[in-house]
């Protein structure tokens, strides 16, 4: 009975991580379409302004130059804020982007520094921080870790291309001063 309660939630832990990646995609995609949209509501009421100052058919539609130009704006403003809404709530939700959260952080670390880098930062500093970090070996580590996992496995390929990822990980912590690693 156990075996059977955890296959059902794991099949619904994976159920809920398809709905978040559809709905994730959906998001994008209104993010991606919803200046098109925009445009091409702002062209229908530009086209149904025209047409009702020739029939005159809707009384709703007679607005001025001004508030025509405004309602145009408008629209276009909706459309950027929904587009903006829209990315960050999927940025959010996206269990992609965000598996590893505490490796996404020190991604956003390292960015950060390469940024500072680019703008003149003292290269010095930050490269004696990185020493000081003891990340490379730590990151060594980890990947070796890995590759005994994939190993004991059996998934030889994956822990073949860990070894190689680890002898380099090995070689520049070596060359930026860490004691010698082992494997």
């Amino acid at each position: 009975m156990t075996e059977i309660q955890h296959l059902n939630s794991a099949d619904s832990r994976g159920r809920a991580l398809r709905a978040r990646q559809h709905i994730t995609h959906g998001l994008r995609l209104l993010g991606d379409h919803i200046g098109t949209v925009a445009i091409v509501v702002a062209g229908a009421g530009v086209a149904a302004r025209i047409v009702n100052s020739i029939v005159e058919f809707a009384p709703v539609l007679n607005v001025t130059d001004g508030m025509a130009a405004l309602l145009i704006l408008a629209v276009w403003g909706a459309a950027l804020l929904v587009k903006g809404f829209a990315y960050d709530i999927a940025d959010r939700i996206d269990p992609d982007l965000r598996d590893g959260d505490d490796l996404w952080d020190a991604t956003k670390v390292f960015q950060a520094n390469a940024a500072d880098i680019a703008e003149g930062a003292n290269y010095d500093d930050i490269r004696l921080a990185l020493q000081a970090s003891q990340v490379v070996p730590a990151l060594h580590g980890l990947t070796v870790l890995l590759r005994n996992a994939y190993a004991q496995d059996g998934e030889m390929e994956e822990a073949s291309a860990l070894s190689d990822t680890a002898a380099l990980l090995r070689a520049v912590a070596e060359s930026m001063g860490q004691v010698a690693l082992s494997e």
